[in-house]
């Protein structure tokens, strides 16, 4: 399954909130198997957002978007969505309800008018609920497969509701045993990325059929070897004889895998000599 994130706020756009949304999803949706092909962010105003998820339904058909569910009026992403599909909009009593209890229960008060927008809610779509705060998810789907999710910005929430709902039901969308996408990373020190790549001569470009992308950082170069098209046992398989290969040719600058802390392990084998 191929999928476009499309993540929705002027505090994105100039630099005041650090998206780390779209880094989330895309960690855990691959880990299913699904690619993330193409990432866009896009500021509060209705056409903005109803072009850039458009312009992703046309490439993939399947679209999660984050932000703008909220209760102000700069909060655009549902009926700006909404349009795209042909759907107008509806008050839901039920969200409705569960707005105004939560608001009696939590700060003692009526629910101020102005949230009430959030119990507005595409025609046809399907709720998500969010135990995590207020705003409620919406999926929304066509005759043709086509389909968006929306979910809240805040990050807490986010989080929260695509482990309760939206990898439960990705998962279920997918064939049983089918492709992962998976990655391992060697980390090195005291190389140079030029010289990396020319002590792997023909596995610089990749290590079969797996990518190899070139990492530098403060510490060294990471060497991240990425599977995209196996199974789960495959990937494995494949992860493990891709880096005894490269290991083969640099083994000498890897100083450990995936998230191994050069300082830390300078520590431990000082500590053990």
């Amino acid at each position: 399954m191929n999928l476009e994130i499309v993540t929705i706020g002027d505090e994105l756009l100039l630099g005041f909130t650090i998206d780390t949304n779209a880094a989330q999803l895309a960690r855990e949706l691959a880990a299913l198997g699904v690619r993330i092909v193409r990432r866009t962010t896009c500021g509060d105003d209705a056409e903005s957002i109803r072009q850039a998820v458009s312009d992703a339904l046309g490439r993939t058909g399947a679209v999660i978007t984050t932000g703008g569910l909220g209760p102000t009026a700069d909060d655009m992403t549902k009926p700006a969505i909404a349009a795209i599909f042909g759907k107008g909009m509806r008050l839901d009593t039920g969200i409705l309800t569960a707005l105004r209890e939560r608001w009696r229960k939590r700060f003692g008060h009526d629910l101020p008018v102005s949230n009430e927008q959030q119990a507005m809610v595409p025609e046809g779509c399907t709720i998500l609920p969010n135990r995590h705060g207020s705003a409620p998810g919406i999926w929304l789907e066509d005759a043709q497969g086509r389909w968006v999710i929306m979910l809240p910005g805040v990050p807490r929430e986010m989080r929260g509701m695509l482990a309760d709902t939206v990898v439960p039901t990705l998962r279920d969308r997918l064939p049983v045993g089918g492709p992962v996408i998976r990655s391992r990373t060697l980390r090195t020190a005291n190389i140079a990325e030029s010289a990396l790549a020319d002590r792997l001569g023909e596995l610089a470009r990749g290590v079969n059929g797996l990518s190899l992308a070139y990492l530098p950082g403060a510490d060294g170069v990471d060497l991240r070897l990425t599977s995209w098209d196996r199974d789960a046992r495959a990937t494995t398989v494949a992860l493990d004889e891709a880096a005894a290969l490269v290991r083969s040719k640099v083994s000498r600058y890897v100083y450990g895998e995936n998230d191994d802390d050069l300082a830390a392990i300078m520590l431990a084998e000082c500590a053990a000599r």
